[in-house]
Parts: structure tokens; C-alpha cells; sequence
């Protein structure tokens, strides 16, 4: 390495992290710990009663193996984008390496499935199996997923392991995706690492775990959008094939992830032509026939399933209801919290995207202030018209009242954007040799990834095996017609443990408000189960007991939450009016009708 006089160059080669020897040594410890990581692993037991934390289940030493590698993996990437080294392929492996392990801890810990009975996952695999048993698509409104899901079981991949395979697949997409678009755009030597390290966060934190298409098909996003870039430039065919099959697959997994893609494009192709003319250069541009080409696969496939007028419909229904940040408000005011309280809890769920949200607005004022200058740069400006209109889109969905469910949901679009500007941040540091801000932006990444993998695994989020075989009871075995209360199970349970094709998948017993009232209904001696439930069925689990007198709950929210505990269940058990049908220690159905 030559030796450079500047001051600010010295300062920079000081940093013993950037150093390529140090690098060496680095991925050598790294490994290693990885290697322990992976020991602890294959040592954890399943769990053998009630847990209602999958973290808090696992020892100190495996988290701490983790996060080392994880931050050693990053701070590898960072190197190898400042040092302009190939220890990015080792960094990445790294990263990956640890992910694997990370994704497959409820598998380890013996968990029937991560989610509880109300998780979208359960009825996309219920349309899996419905696929496998039936091998058509029996009325699946977009079942990409399912379809690749289902071929992988055929090649032999277990069912209760493919929610974590998936899940690891499409976010390995999107770290990699995120890190070739940051090089696509920029095209400046260590790109590529500074990207990887910009995606190698969980920017979508729970979500990278539930196994939903919506959020599934939005990873790999990133992919279509290099490729758009690489036709907008050589307006190759072979780049414009590419896009289609990538789009169709979209098409066929998500109706909003193709409404996503389908603006990306158009505003792609507006961004690219305003780019041109304002810079008095020729720069390339995406014609709109792009974006538009979409919409007749679109029309033609989405037109054919009653999904889609009930969709609509429901949205204009709702209107007249309360749109979710109002309810979220709401939820919050439910249980008073200390400004301390607060501010730990909002850290604990959303710090991690408060970091890259700062990053990136920062980013896109200083991409302002150049453009101003008149020293625009086509890179940045694309990411920051991105990551504002991504902002624009979530303040419509949280404001307006449109269904949707999840800070982090719906701001996805202005997520994805905001790991591409924190990459294209890092690689400008690094080539400016600005030690300061390089150090700043690198420890602030690392913080990122830190409460986005402390935020992913919700507690008490798991299905038992108990709660899997006593709701596949219920389910095939009950009185049609007749309702079934239960909390956190709903009809994607249904759909789960017999399969959308399942002749009693309908009419639909679990429904969707189904939460138990307080204490059973027993709010007096003289109270029975018949004058609460009328004629029904009513299911209690161990799950309902637990949750709520978990430590992670303060005691005015232990207090606003519980919902029963064993006084309930002792009345119920002697109430004349409920009787057994069904129990595993785990789960309990009770038949409730009124005495003759």
C-alpha cells in the first residue's frame, strides 16, 4: 500500500478495521466464532413447556456469538467497500452464514410453527397444501409463492422446515440485490461492499420472518430494478426478457407488490427524462411502455377471481372506519406508559428504521443541495426521489383509510430505498477518504442491524404443537354453523391444519374477532357459560394464560391485557353449561349450550 501525505488519508488508513491484514485476521476470528455459534446451535434443546420468548430461551453465550458475527460480518463488508478488497464474497458469507442459523432458531427450539393462528402465513401454506394435494391452483388469487413453495416441497424439502427456508431465501435476495443495485448505480470500485453492508440490516424486521408474499415479492424488488437500469442503459433485450419474467412472477405472487412495481417504473421512466433535460446531457431514459406493459397481464389475470371486487370493496367500506393510525393512537392511549416506557419501546420497534430513515433523509438534502449546484448526479437523485415518494405512499396508506397492518408494512417502499441511499452514503465516505463520517455512518449501521435482529422475533409469536393438533380437532370434527370463540386463532388456522381445499374450510368457523371476553364472561357467582357464549364452542389454551404475565409487559399492560387465568378456568371446568370435547394439556375445546 503506498504512502499517501495527506492528513486526512493518514487519518483514514489509521482505522486497523480498513487495514487488509486486519481484514485477514477478521474473517479468521470471525469464522471461528461462527463455528462456536453453530456448535450452540445443534446444542439447543427443544423447549419442553410453555415459553413466551424464543430470546429469552436461548443462552447469553449463542447471542453474543451472534451479534459478533453479524457486526464482525458487516464491519468485513465495510472494509473490503473502503480497502476495495474481495473480502466482501467472505464478509457476505458471513452475514449469510449467521442469518441461517438465525432463521431456523424456531426449528431448533422445536416450535410447531413461528406465527400464531391470526399470521398470514398459515393460509398461504394452507393454499400450498392445497396445491400439493390437488396439483392445480384451487382459486389462489396469487399464488407465486405457493407455487414455488410447493415445488420445493416436491423436491424433498420438509413442510415445517420451508417457512424458514423461504424466509432466509428472499431475504438473502434482497441483501444481495440491494448490494448489486448500489453497484449498478454507482458503478464506483467497493459499491458493491457498501451495499451488502446497507442491506445486510433487517429492514423489515418481523416481517422477514412471516412468510407473507406481500413482503416476500417486495425483496426482490431490488433485482428488477438493476435490471431495469442495465436495460435503460443498453436497451438490450436480453435485460427487457428478464424483466418481464421477474414482473410476471410479481404479478402472480402480490396485487399491491405489482401496484409498487408498476409505479417504480413509471417514475423510473419520469425521473429518467426530467434527468436528461435538466442536465442538458443524453442520458439514457426508461420509456413508460415499460411500466404500462404490465398492466394487460395485470387486468387479465386479477379480473378473473372474486377476490378482487371483495378487495375493493373493502376498502371503500372501510371508509367509514377508523383509519389504522388512528387506531394505533388509540391502542397506545389504552395503557399508560412513562416518557422512559416510550421511548424504549418505540427504540425496541423502530429504532432501527429511524436510524436508516435519518440516513437517507441527510442524504437526500445534501443530494438537493448538489443539484442546486448544478452538479447533479443521476445515482443519487434516483434514490432520493425513490425514497421520498416511498414516504409520500406510507404517509397515504397511514393517514388515509386504506386496510393495511404494520408501520414497517407499509413503509417498505421507502425502506428499500433508504438501505440503497445508506450504501450509496457509505461508498462516498469511503471514496472522499472521510474518516469522521465514514466511522459515524459505519457505527450507525451496525446499531441498525442490532435492534432490527433484537425486533424480528416478537415474543410469544409460536405455535405449539398442542395448539396446532387441538385446532385441526376443531376444525374437522365440530358442528358446522356453530361459532368458536378463541383468542389469537381465526380461520387462517383453518386453513392451515386442513388445507384451502379442505371441503369444511367453508363456511368459516374461526372467525376473526375472536378474543375472549375478561375473565371468561364470569363476572359474577351467578354468571354461567351459556348466558356469555349461547350455543358455541369455546377454546382455551395455555397460550391465553402466559402471554400476558411475561416480563416484557409492564403491569398497566398485564393489567389492560389479561384476559383470564385459572380462576376462569376452574369455573369453566365446573360450569354445567360448558362440557370437554377435547383436550391435550395444551389446548381445550368446550361445547357451551343453554340447560334444557
Amino acid at each position: 500500500m503506498s504512502h499517501e501525505t495527506n492528513l486526512d488519508r493518514e487519518s483514514f488508513d489509521s482505522f486497523e478495521f480498513a487495514n487488509r491484514d486486519i481484514q485477514e485476521y477478521l474473517v479468521i476470528l470471525l469464522s471461528g466464532i461462527l463455528i462456536l455459534e453453530s456448535a450452540l446451535f445443534l446444542s439447543i434443546q427443544p423447549v419442553t413447556g410453555y415459553e413466551t420468548s424464543l430470546v429469552d430461551g436461548l443462552s447469553q453465550l449463542f447471542w453474543f456469538t451472534f451479534y459478533s458475527v453479524m457486526i464482525g460480518g458487516i464491519l468485513t463488508l465495510i472494509a473490503a467497500a473502503i480497502t476495495q478488497t474481495r473480502y466482501w464474497r467472505h464478509g457476505l458469507g458471513l452475514v449469510l452464514s449467521n442469518y441461517a442459523l438465525y432463521f431456523f432458531l424456531p426449528k431448533a427450539r422445536g416450535y410447531r410453527f413461528y406465527g400464531q393462528g391470526t399470521a398470514d402465513a398459515l393460509q398461504h401454506f394452507g393454499d400450498v397444501r392445497a396445491i400439493l394435494e390437488t396439483g392445480t391452483l384451487p382459486g389462489i388469487w396469487y399464488p407465486g409463492e405457493h407455487v414455488l413453495m410447493a415445488e420445493m416441497a416436491m423436491l424433498g424439502v420438509p413442510i415445517d422446515a420451508m417457512p424458514y427456508l423461504v424466509a432466509l431465501l428472499f431475504t438473502t435476495l434482497q441483501i444481495i440485490g440491494i448490494g448489486v443495485l448500489v453497484k449498478t448505480l454507482s458503478g464506483k470500485r467497493g459499491s458493491l461492499a457498501a451495499g451488502l453492508a446497507a442491506g445486510s440490516t433487517l429492514i423489515y424486521t418481523t416481517f422477514h420472518l412471516s412468510n407473507h408474499p406481500a413482503m416476500n415479492s417486495f425483496m426482490i424488488v431490488p433485482v428488477l430494478l438493476t435490471l431495469t437500469e442495465l436495460y435503460r442503459r443498453s436497451n438490450d433485450n436480453e435485460y427487457l426478457l428478464l424483466i418481464l419474467l421477474v414482473g410476471l412472477f410479481i404479478i402472480y405472487s402480490h396485487p399491491m407488490t405489482t401496484l409498487f412495481m408498476l409505479g417504480i417504473l413509471l417514475l423510473t421512466s419520469v425521473y429518467s427524462g426530467l434527468f436528461g433535460r435538466l442536465s442538458l446531457s443524453s442520458t439514457p431514459q426508461l420509456s413508460p411502455r415499460l411500466g404500462v406493459a404490465f398492466l394487460p397481464l395485470l387486468f387479465a389475470w386479477l379480473t378473473n377471481f372474486g377476490q378482487t371486487r371483495q378487495a375493493i370493496i373493502k376498502v371503500v367500506a372501510a371508509q367509514d372506519d377508523m383509519n389504522p393510525a388512528a387506531r394505533e393512537v388509540q391502542r397506545a392511549g389504552s395503557v399508560q406508559f412513562s416518557p422512559l416506557q416510550l421511548a424504549e419501546k418505540f427504540i425496541t420497534l423502530y429504532g432501527s428504521t429511524t436510524i436508516y430513515f435519518t440516513i437517507a433523509g441527510t442524504f437526500v438534502l445534501l443530494t438537493l443541495y448538489w443539484f442546486l449546484s448544478e452538479r447533479m448526479r443521476y445515482d443519487w437523485g434516483f434514490g432520493s426521489v425513490h425514497f421520498v415518494a416511498g414516504l409520500g405512499i406510507a404517509a397515504i396508506f397511514l393517514l388515509s383509510n386504506l386496510i393495511v397492518k404494520g408501520i414497517i408494512r407499509v413503509n417498505r417502499y421507502a425502506l428499500l430505498f433508504a438501505a440503497v441511499l445508506v450504501g450509496m452514503a457509505l461508498i462516498h465516505s469511503a471514496t472522499k477518504r472521510n474518516s469522521v463520517t465514514t466511522v459515524a455512518l459505519t457505527v450507525l449501521v451496525l446499531l441498525s442491524a442490532c435492534l432490527a435482529a433484537s425486533a424480528a422475533y416478537e415474543p410469544n409469536r409460536h405455535m405449539t404443537y398442542a395448539e396446532y393438533d387441538g385446532s385441526q380437532f376443531m376444525a374437522a370434527n365440530i358442528d358446522e354453523g356453530v361459532p368458536i370463540h378463541a383468542m389469537d386463532t381465526s380461520h387462517k388456522m383453518e386453513a392451515f391444519v386442513l388445507g384451502t381445499n379442505h371441503p369444511r374450510y367453508y363456511p368459516q368457523s374461526f372467525g376473526m374477532n375472536n378474543n375472549l371476553p375478561r375473565n371468561l364472561g364470569y363476572f359474577s357467582q351467578d354468571v354461567i357459560a351459556s348466558d356469555t357464549f349461547g350455543r358455541s364452542y369455546v377454546v382455551t389454551k395455555t397460550h391465553d394464560v402466559k402471554q400476558h404475565t411475561a416480563s416484557y409487559y409492564t403491569k398497566d399492560q398485564q393489567e389492560y391485557l389479561f384476559r383470564y387465568g385459572e380462576d376462569s378456568l376452574a369455573r369453566i371446568h365446573n360450569d354445567p353449561t360448558a362440557n370437554k370435547v377435547y383436550t391435550n394439556g395444551g389446548f381445550t375445546g368446550w361445547s357451551v349450550a343453554p340447560q334444557n
